[in-house]
């Protein structure tokens, strides 16, 4: 298959991710008056808005290099769009109910699919800068390897408490590191 054939494949699947994040947003905004705001559910799905935009923008950079041709590459990125959609699907809920929805409640009560399903993502961004250099036959860049690695142990330390204090400081540097990463990209 064509590297274009399947950025493209791929390009659709991201569009599903943020369709679904999408759509959540805006069922929410439409039930506005039976939903308790709360800003941390609303600065996670500003990250995994991030989250997803970088992943999708990481595989056009891609798009044009050998590594296409081997099956390997298939594994990975099958496997991270599997978990990044689980992810964007779990970030905000499906629905408002009749008798309204707590979106601090909503968010505590879901922490730990949310974040293991991240923490899986990182798992996978771990492995596969970890794999890419040795197939490539090239030297391991350790700045992925490492931010990877602590971020899925922030993702795994956030599945595990319920302690709000702890979740939003974590939750705002994410954000902040997120940023400034993307501002480094202009």
């Amino acid at each position: 298959m064509h590297s274009g054939s399947i950025a493209a494949l791929v390009s659709v699947l991201f569009g599903l991710m943020l369709a679904d994040l999408f759509s959540s947003a805006h069922r929410l905004l439409r039930s506005r008056n039976r939903v308790r705001w709360h800003w941390l559910p609303i600065l996670v799905s500003w990250y995994v808005l991030a989250t997803v935009l970088k992943n999708w923008w990481a595989l056009v950079a891609m798009e044009n290099i050998d590594a296409w041709s081997g099956g390997w590459i298939f594994l990975f990125y099958g496997h991270l769009l599997l978990l990044l959609y689980l992810v964007a699907a779990a970030t905000l809920p499906d629905e408002v109910p009749a008798e309204g929805i707590d979106l601090r409640s909503f968010y505590l009560e879901n922490r730990t699919q949310f974040w293991g399903l991240l923490s899986g993502v990182y798992l996978i961004m771990l492995v596969f800068s970890l794999l890419h250099p040795a197939i490539a036959g090239a030297a391991i860049f350790w700045p992925p390897v490492i931010s990877n690695f602590l971020m899925g142990a922030v993702s795994v330390s956030l599945a595990f408490t319920r302690r709000m204090a702890y979740h939003c400081t974590v939750v705002v540097l994410m954000v902040l590191l997120t940023i400034l990463e993307l501002v480094g990209k202009l």
